[in-house]
């Protein structure tokens, strides 16, 4: 992994314990520090000594396009895909174009990205590629729960409505599918041990 230091440390996107935040890394009196602001704190319910699952990858630079704070049903949904995302192997979070996007490996292609009413079509969904044929036959199967996705759909991404019902691990399953188109080999033979 190439990491750049910046003027406030090292920028990364961490993951702790399925919960997914931007941050820094910084030296202080010989050691390494990862900074976790209070809101995020909160959000992990953690105390000193606890024990911790924590992922690090690089961030590049942050968003022009803010995401907007994801509520009820929504926050719900992204909490699920963002527990899905966290078992896979250098996985990380990052905003893109408003939406939060989870990517794998250094060169952070992207393999999920979350979709919140995008441009007002009231969809809560998970959009990610799909192998060959998949989106057409996965689209007629079930057109109340999949969607061909703007902008990605001709490439062959599929959209997945996250509001729906679904058999018990089917987003799970396809997302984890998506990993693997996208993954580095390196990270899918750390993944089958």
């Amino acid at each position: 992994m190439q990491i750049a230091p910046r003027r406030r440390g090292i920028e990364v996107a961490a993951t702790i314990d399925a919960v997914s935040f931007d941050s820094a890394v910084v030296t202080r009196a010989r050691r390494w520090w990862l900074l976790i602001d209070d809101a995020i704190a909160q959000r992990l319910q953690k105390q000193a000594g606890d024990a911790v699952s924590v992922q690090l990858a690089p961030r590049g630079a942050p968003s022009r396009h803010p995401m907007k704070p994801a509520v009820g049903a929504s926050a719900r949904a992204l909490e699920r895909l963002r527990k899905i995302c966290a078992t896979l192997p250098e996985s990380y979070e990052k905003i893109a174009w408003g939406s939060p996007t989870f990517r794998a490996g250094v060169k952070g292609k992207i393999f999920a990205m979350f979709s919140d009413g995008h441009h007002g079509d009231g969809r809560i969904a998970v959009l990610c590629p799909a192998p060959a044929g998949a989106q057409r036959d996965l689209v007629a199967a079930d057109p109340d729960v999949f969607f061909v996705p703007p902008y990605v759909g001709p490439a062959g991404w599929i959209g997945i409505r996250l509001d729906r019902k679904l058999a018990a691990g089917a987003v799970k399953a396809l997302v984890e599918q998506a990993y693997r188109m996208v993954a580095p080999p390196r990270l899918l033979e750390h993944k089958r041990k």
